[in-house]
């Protein structure tokens, strides 16, 4: 009876060495993963930053340190990349505010006067409504860094 239990002892020994081992080696594997996003990241390649984290989270999923330290990296590219929509889409909406303005102008004298082209009223609604789709982007862009501040915020 002891020789049993001693041979189920060693044996749930053996399991749970050889188990905290592979997880050792998830571990060392995952974060090789999470490094290479992190290289990624420092380069300004949040996209490929953000694939190998989404990667490291499918392929790794007992990897818990790596997964915590992958989390914030990927809340921080996906920050950085919202922001660097946010400027070119700013820049792009202000050059498409002044063409829209102007245009309007010109076409709103010249409807005054029942001299405005059909071409000219068309092409004043598409720039309108090529305004409101940057002013639409813009919005959402915003309202991603807000709440990407917030759930940085929050896991603090």
């Amino acid at each position: 009876m002891k020789i049993r239990n001693i041979t189920v002892t060693l044996a749930a020994c053996t399991t749970l060495l050889l188990a905290s081992c592979g997880g050792n080696a998830v571990e060392k594997q995952a974060g090789k993963l999470l490094e290479e996003a992190k290289a990624q990241y420092d380069k300004g390649e949040y996209d490929g930053a953000i694939m190998l984290v989404d990667s490291l989270r499918k392929t790794y999923p007992k990897a818990i340190e790596a997964r915590k330290q992958g989390l914030r990296l990927l809340q921080e590219a996906e920050l950085k990349r919202a922001q660097m929509r946010v400027e070119r889409t700013d820049t792009t909406l202000q050059r498409v505010e002044r063409e829209y303005q102007a245009m309007k102008k010109t076409v709103d004298s010249l409807r005054n006067i029942s001299q405005a082209t059909e071409e000219q009223l068309r092409e004043v609604n598409l720039t309108r409504v090529r305004r409101d789709s940057l002013k639409t982007v813009f919005d959402v862009e915003c309202a991603k860094i807000k709440y990407i501040k917030k759930k940085m915020e929050e896991a603090e």
